[in-house]
């Protein structure tokens, strides 16, 4: 083999890898002003956030309602901003990782390829003469020369074998990497989703509230006063009816204990389950008794949280009821039928995401908090059902579940 021949492979050998650098680094800049784009937003959703909390309750007045709506949804819209942001960035960075992996494939074929001819020609030098590769090159320098590159080539190998060990593993990680984004793509293609619902939703419950009190004080005042005795008297014939499904909850059939149940969100607890004391309950419970003392019964427990918060499923199991009571009761809700005798409810909401007959998972993102229903600001309401008892009632305000309640905090 001649010294040309051994200095042509040299060359492929060590050739370094494909350059796609200007493109990476456009994609660079991209991915670096999305997350400029990002901090900004996200320093927007904090301001519109403190806005939220100083207004979180229902308002006394129209005035401070529709504040109080407006607050909201300038908050949803910087955070649906933010989750677009957010796909677009990861949608960059699987096109740069998509690019880069395609590269250092063919690059890595490129090595292997030659580093066979490398071998190939090791193999053809090592079953030459050294008097043949004189008489071939005609020049005994040559021949020294010849020796040397080969000499190179050889301790070579090893580390171009370590190269192309190194760079396989890089490709895994970067594979590895890449499916990642991909799956936090979907997330966050879901979230958007989520939070779409959400908006749409207080836009709505803002214009239905100026269109049913023509912008008017005193209308918005009527309005309330008839809603809350409809209100009540709703709450009572609910109480009334769980009352006696209580007296049929059959132990036997629950298997439930501690630990079975995830908390659906974060949100510290600020209503605890059963009869309390009238002090530290609304007025609008139905009455019970706490010893000698008159009390407000509530059916569950309630967690805090913002307009939008995602909610997540207590416990795997099968989507027995999604309803909507509009401004009554639990307002927009989803019942789910768990496999140890307990079914569990999630009222307020402001959107739902699964249907009825859809199996979920323990932890899936259900639906977001809200404040619909008889509510006075955003939270979670959470009961929990013997589910031999579970029941769905059809109500002129629309589709109520009921069934007799145990305390939640018994299955945490």
């Amino acid at each position: 083999m001649r010294l040309s021949s051994f200095l042509i492979i040299l060359t492929f050998l060590f050739q370094p890898l494909i350059s796609w650098a200007a493109v990476a680094d456009d994609l660079q800049n991209e991915i670096n002003q999305k997350q400029a784009q990002i901090q900004e937003l996200e320093k927007q959703i904090a301001q519109y956030n403190q806005l939220v909390q100083t207004t979180k309750t229902q308002g006394a007045t129209l005035k401070a309602e529709i504040t109080r709506m407006q607050n909201q949804i300038n908050k949803l819209e910087a955070e649906v901003r933010l989750t677009q942001t957010k796909i677009s960035q990861t949608s960059l960075k699987i096109k740069g990782l998509t690019s880069d992996i395609s590269t250092q494939n063919i690059e890595l074929e490129r090595q292997r390829s030659n580093l066979m001819e490398i071998i190939q020609a090791l193999d053809d030098y090592d079953q030459s003469s050294p008097l043949a590769l004189f008489l071939s090159s005609g020049n005994f320098s040559d021949v020294l020369s010849q020796v040397q590159y080969v000499s190179n080539l050889q301790s070579g190998i090893q580390e171009k074998l370590q190269s192309i060990r190194e760079t396989k593993a890089q490709l895994e990680t970067q594979k590895t990497q890449n499916e990642s984004y991909k799956s936090s793509l979907e997330d966050l293609r879901g979230q958007l989703k989520g939070q779409s619902a959400v908006l749409d939703n207080q836009k709505g419950e803002k214009d239905s509230l100026l269109k049913t009190t023509k912008n008017q004080e005193k209308a918005y005042q009527s309005t309330l006063t008839t809603l809350q005795q409809q209100r009540d008297q709703i709450e009572n014939e609910i109480f009334a009816a769980e009352e006696k499904l209580r007296a049929l909850i059959n132990q036997a059939s629950i298997t439930a204990g501690k630990g079975a149940l995830i908390r659906p969100i974060s949100g510290v607890q600020t209503q605890t389950y059963g009869c309390i004391l009238t002090a530290f309950a609304r007025r609008s419970y139905p009455a019970c008794t706490v010893g000698s003392k008159k009390g407000g019964y509530h059916n569950g427990i309630d967690l805090d949280g913002d307009t939008g918060d995602p909610i997540r499923a207590a416990r795997g199991g099968t989507v027995v009821g999604v309803g909507n009571l509009g401004k009554y009761s639990y307002g927009k809700w989803i019942a789910i039928k768990h496999d140890n005798g307990i079914t569990t409810l999630y009222g307020h909401l402001s959107a739902q995401i699964v249907s009825a007959g859809q199996l979920v998972e323990s932890g899936q993102v259900i639906g977001y908090v809200g404040s619909t229903g008889y509510s006075t600001g955003s939270h979670l309401h959470f009961s929990v059902f013997a589910t031999n008892t579970y029941q769905v009632q059809q109500k002129w305000y629309g589709p109520v579940p009921l069934g007799g309640t145990l305390n939640p905090l018994s299955y945490f």
